[in-house]
């Protein structure tokens, strides 16, 4: 038996992709949940997620479909070797990982029923074995309050690997644990919906698709995710928003994703992060949808200025004074700074919580950030051109 994509990609010339056979196909009465997984040059780590995918149980994910798109490793033998079924992308994607979500999309859903789901996920994320299981009934609860909207989407609640010994992978490991813990305390709702992994319901991905088609949403008519944004998966969050949707993060729907592994990399994945959410808030611009959202970001923005300002502060009392007064009064609230940042890492290892404790090097990462927040911002009102790199 072959997937019935590969019939139509060779009689469609526009879609003449490569589909590999499929080695197995479920059906099931109840609602199926399709997998979409998109891959460049993810040989490493596709064959791990797709057996995560695999592990899925409750509901199980019934096809796993993974979208090589400008590859040039292995990465469709190896997610064919895994079981998944693999639709690669015919020639190059200059659109990214937008445009092989919209191709594949576009091919998957007219065999998708309303209230099927479909979970995006990336080629080097691990999910816990019971992520549909939380995410799946998010997106279906129902509340007696008729003033609380529903819910649109639900992504993972995510962490690094544990393996990394290195600073970074501890400076991230720390950066993401508190994250994670910062969504729980918002009960699961999130901020943005992570490209780590995302469920909707096929009802909400034909009404984002009628939205852009009609003018409602900004994008093209029959793509799902705007191809002109540095991070689709930020717009869709606000797309979602915007048709009276909530976007959660359920606090149990767990996954894991890699880390950065040089400071190059992840200065270009947060300039994308960041320019990302810039390019979104230009779109939708400032409404009751959007309000928060611009007022976290002048609180980002406001807040990377306070360090700078203490530190030239600090530099004129010492130039006037010829030194720099010492108050002990003032070590007990450097104590209560330890303590916090102690408390937020408490279930991680111990060179972690250690790291938290030094204080200084957490803060020099953050003063870091806040240095590639404003590249981001100062790129964007350029308009320079958006970087892709392969890391």
């Amino acid at each position: 038996m072959r997937f019935s994509l590969t019939e139509h990609a060779a009689t469609d010339p526009a879609v003449a992709g490569r589909a590999l056979p499929v080695q197995r196909r479920y059906r099931r009465p109840a609602a199926q949940v399709v997998a979409v997984v998109p891959a460049c040059n993810e040989g490493p780590t596709v064959a791990a997620t797709v057996r995560a995918l695999q592990r899925q149980w409750s509901p199980p994910v019934d096809r796993i479909v993974v979208v090589p798109n400008n590859c040039t490793d292995d990465t469709a033998e190896a997610a064919w070797a895994a079981g998944a079924e693999v639709l690669e992308f015919p020639g190059p994607n200059p659109h990214k990982k937008a445009g092989a979500l919209n191709w594949a999309v576009s091919r998957l859903l007219p065999d998708l029923a309303d209230d099927d789901f479909v979970l995006v996920t990336d080629a080097d994320s691990v999910l816990a074995p019971d992520f549909t299981r939380h995410a799946v009934g998010a997106l279906t609860q129902r509340f007696g309050h008729r003033w609380r909207r529903p819910v649109g989407a639900a992504c993972a609640s995510f962490h690094t690997s544990h393996d990394g010994t290195g600073l970074l992978d501890r400076l991230q490991r720390n950066e993401y644990t508190r994250f994670a813990r910062q969504v729980a305390r918002r009960m699961d709702k999130a901020l943005v919906l992570s490209g780590v992994a995302t469920l909707f319901q096929v009802r909400v991905i034909r009404e984002v698709l009628a939205a852009r088609g009609d003018g409602r949403l900004p994008g093209y008519p029959g793509e799902l995710y705007h191809r002109d944004t540095a991070t689709e998966d930020i717009e869709m969050t606000f797309a979602v928003r915007a048709l009276g949707y909530r976007p959660v993060a359920p606090a149990k729907a767990t996954a894991v994703t890699e880390s950065m592994p040089t400071w190059r990399a992840l200065r270009h994945q947060r300039l994308r992060w960041q320019r990302g959410m810039l390019d979104s808030l230009r779109l939708y611009g400032l409404n009751r949808r959007t309000f928060g959202t611009w007022v976290r970001q002048a609180a980002t923005y406001g807040g990377s200025m306070l360090a700078p300002m203490y530190l030239a502060f600090l530099a004129v009392v010492i130039a006037v004074t010829g030194g720099l007064p010492f108050d002990a009064r003032w070590l007990p609230l450097t104590g209560v700074f330890v303590l916090e940042r102690v408390w937020t890492v408490r279930k991680g290892r111990p060179g972690d919580i250690l790291l938290a404790a030094l204080l200084l090097p957490e803060w020099l990462y953050e003063q870091w950030r806040a240095g590639v927040y404003w590249l981001a911002a100062w790129k964007t009102v350029r308009g320079a051109n958006r970087e892709w790199i392969n890391v």
